[in-house]
Parts: structure tokens; sequence; C-alpha cells
């Protein structure tokens, strides 16, 4: 065993806590537990629905029991390698919405100020895994200009406001049709600021693909 797998095995032992309910279950490969496991088949969504401005969009799973507890270990704990199997569950999801025609895949960004307090920016991790998966390359298209207060902790009608304005889309959107990639779609007030600054940047088309979305 070479010391990256010696590390490994350190920091996530074969009887580690399961990523989604946090039982010693004795989880391997994805980290989450039979059961887990099985909540989540009984929440497959795939196609849905999408917020405004998006031409389609895809999801994963419902945002409920284990689902939640996946997106957090990813998203505040640091457990970077979850990002691997939920790339490919949403990429499962993705082929639900095909052909989209689209020929570049980005995220929604983190302002430059968070992203060095967190260390990476989740999103793009679960985008560069989708990319690998459905072979359409990675490409940077947007800025966050504000460093706004997480959604999460805002209700519906503060998380419109509250990012408003926030994002910018690089020139290089022109003419692209995009896949936005976001770990959990709530309101749709972040994809839907998102879409807005690509489309006024010139974007043709733009379709989204999250991990989880809320219960409808």
């Amino acid at each position: 065993m070479n010391l990256l797998n010696a590390i490994r095995t350190l920091l996530f032992p074969l009887r580690a806590n399961c990523m989604g309910c946090g039982a010693a279950t004795g989880c391997r490969e994805d980290w989450i537990c039979p059961a887990c496991r099985e909540a989540l088949t009984q929440g497959w969504v795939g196609a849905s629905p999408p917020p405004e401005g998006f031409d389609a969009a895809a999801f994963a799973y419902v945002y409920h029991g284990a689902a939640v507890g996946i997106v957090a270990q990813l998203k505040y704990r640091g457990v970077t390698r979850l990002a691997g199997f939920m790339g490919a569950d949403m990429a499962r999801a993705y082929r639900f919405i095909e052909p989209t025609g689209a020929d570049c895949v980005t995220c929604v960004p983190m302002h430059p100020k968070r992203r060095v307090r967190r260390g990476y920016n989740h999103a793009e991790l679960l985008a560069r895994e989708l990319s690998a998966r459905v072979e359409i390359p990675f490409v940077e298209l947007l800025e966050r200009v504000r460093d706004t207060p997480q959604q999460a902790k805002l209700e519906d009608d503060a998380r419109r406001a509250n990012v408003s304005g926030a994002f910018r889309a690089l020139d290089a959107a022109r003419g692209r049709r995009v896949l936005l990639v976001d770990d959990v779609c709530t309101t749709g007030s972040t994809a839907t600021a998102c879409a807005r600054a690509l489309r006024a940047a010139g974007a043709e088309t733009v379709y989204l693909v999250c991990y989880a979305r809320a219960r409808g």
C-alpha cells in the first residue's frame, strides 16, 4: 500500500461514518450506508421543470434525508472525495434532458473571499466531475461580484434580493450553449440569477444540472 492509500485509509476507514446519516455502518466505496443508498433511490428525480431562465433542468435527487447529509459533508466539512460519486449521479440525471447541444459546462461561482476561507468551490468540483463524465469541457464563464450572505439562511424573497446582480458572465459566454452546475436548487434564485447573467452576455441556451432540488 503506497503512502497516499495509507493516508486515505487513515482518514476514511472502511468502517467510516455514513456521509448521509452519520451512522457507523461499515461504508465502503461511496461512503454511504445501504439504508441511505435506498433512500436516495427512492428520491430519484431526473428531468424536472426548470427554474426561470433555463431551457431544461435535471436533478439527481430530492433534497431530503441522505441527500442533505451528503451535500453538507462536501460543502461544509471538506469531504471533497464525495464529488466523484455525486458527479456520477448528476451525469445519469443529465441523460434525461439530452440532447441539449451543450458545448461547455460551468458552475455557480463562489466569491474569492469565501473561496479562500473554504479552500475550494464545491460547485466547481461537481462541475468538473460532470464534465469528465459527459465529455463536455469545463469553462469558467461566471464570476461573483458581491460577497452575499449564504442563501440557506434566508427566506424566499430575501434569497432573490440577495443574489440580484451578484453574478457577471464573461465575454466568453457569447454564443455558447451552457450547462450550469450547482449542488442544490431550492427556490432557484441563485440559478436564475446566473442564467440571467449568462444570457445577458450572449449565451445561446442555458441548462441546469444539480445534485438535488427542494421538494416540489
